[in-house]
């Protein structure tokens, strides 16, 4: 039995890119809520699922029934917008898109102004019309989301639900290819008490500046080490959970327009927050950013001590109790440094060339990441395997989650259908 769910198979007729299919006779397949489904739309979209693995399955009746309900549940989901005044900006989706350009120009270890090239190449069209179906993609995206938050919320299966899932589901649950599983011991450089204590004292200055009537706009542009600077230190748009913990909790004690009484620290340096604006969800932040910046003799403690650990752990169980020992990683020291299994293809870039020539059981120089050492160890290696509650309860649980939501939310959407009028005009 499959667990991908109705929901995700909407995600994916919703995510569907229009490329370069036959030319489509127009009309109108359907009409839900006073919205369209034209036919080329269907016909688009029927093209795409039938060349999925469930879709091969079906008949071509079969097929055209199941797209065409898929696409009014689409129109049934999104006329919630409307209902639940939900407002998507175009300065967060622009931020969405420049993030999502510069993620997918960093996995490939190339800059943007390559990428374009190669969007030009490979896709045919200019940087401004990828851009365009981004944004379409992406204010989609970010509408369906803020209907899921509001109706539907964040689950946190029970351990008794995710057993339960998993013995259910396991056998349709895809297997990894081509994995690794990993530990590290994180060691970041950090500087010392004379530097974070001077650069508060700039910051602390800089409120009495502000107090005294100076534009925050204006002392964030000159001061501010960050590139939000420029814009006056504005951020944009976050969810809450997206920012630094310490950061988000000084956001939540200060009102629309209000920046912090004292400077708030975090591992970049010393922040003074500003509320720009707020939604159900997150908030519109500003700052001015003093980073605490590490000296030489700092980088050099840290490099002895990765040396030090690198060249006298010999097994597995050296390594384990190095990492709860020095690892800085919270997330992972107190398993021993244990990250668990990856899909090579799907690994942090940053961590593929360490690891890459490693045996297992070998452990890899200290190389810098992000301002700290890492130091890797290669536990296993497999061309396939199946993920286990052992070893992937965190993925299975996140499984489970997606799975109970899509279960709530489909049973949401076939209630609202019956609130909306429905005209099917598709005759062929």
């Amino acid at each position: 039995m499959k667990f991908l769910s109705r929901i995700s198979l909407l995600m994916f007729v919703m995510a569907s890119a229009v490329m370069a299919e036959p030319v489509l006779m127009e009309g109108v397949a359907a009409v839900v809520d006073g919205k369209p489904i034209m036919r080329s739309e269907f016909l688009n979209n029927l093209y795409h699922f039938q060349e999925t693995p469930e879709g091969s399955a079906m008949s071509e009746q079969q097929q055209k029934e199941y797209v065409l309900d898929q696409l009014i549940e689409e129109k049934v989901l999104l006329s919630r917008i409307d209902r639940d005044s939900i407002v998507v900006s175009d300065a967060e989706v622009e931020q969405r898109v420049d993030a999502h350009l510069q993620q997918l120009a960093a996995s490939q270890n190339t800059n943007l102004a390559t990428l374009e090239k190669a969007i030009r190449a490979q896709l045919g069209m200019s940087m401004a019309q990828y851009r365009d179906q981004l944004s379409k993609q992406i204010r989609g995206h970010i509408e369906v989301t803020r209907v899921r938050q509001r109706h539907v919320g964040m689950i946190n299966p029970t351990k008794k639900q995710v057993d339960n899932f998993y013995n259910e589901y396991k056998d349709s649950i895809p297997p990894q290819y081509n994995c690794v599983l990993l530990s590290h011991i994180q060691l970041p450089i950090t500087p010392d008490s004379m530097v974070i204590d001077s650069v508060r004292q700039v910051a602390e200055a800089l409120i009495d500046t502000l107090n005294l009537g100076m534009s925050f706009e204006l002392l964030a542009q000159k001061y501010s080490q960050d590139s939000s600077a420029e814009k006056g230190g504005d951020l944009g748009y976050f969810k809450r959970g997206q920012l630094d913990p310490t950061f988000e909790r000084a956001l939540d004690g200060l009102k629309n327009g209000q920046y912090s009484s004292a400077p708030i620290k975090t591992n970049l340096g010393w922040h003074i927050p500003r509320v720009l604006g707020r939604k159900e969800d997150g908030v519109r932040s500003a700052q001015i950013l003093l980073r605490t910046v590490p000296t030489a003799k700092d980088s050099a403690a840290v490099i002895a001590r990765a040396d030090s650990l690198h060249n006298s752990i010999k097994t597995s169980e050296e390594f384990a109790d190095a990492a709860r020992k020095f690892s800085e990683d919270k997330s992972s020291n107190f398993a021993g440094g244990r990250l668990g299994w990856f899909q090579k293809n799907e690994m942090e870039p940053a961590y593929v060339d360490p690891v890459a020539d490693l045996n297992v059981g070998e452990v890899s120089e200290p190389v810098l990441i992000d301002g700290a050492y890492h130091i890797f160890r290669l536990d296993d290696a497999r061309q396939m395997r199946d993920l286990t509650l052992e070893e992937d309860y965190g993925k299975i649980e996140q499984l489970t989650a997606s799975h109970l939501e899509n279960k709530k939310l489909t049973e949401l959407i076939k209630k609202w259908r019956k609130e909306v009028h429905i005209d099917i005009r598709l005759t062929e």
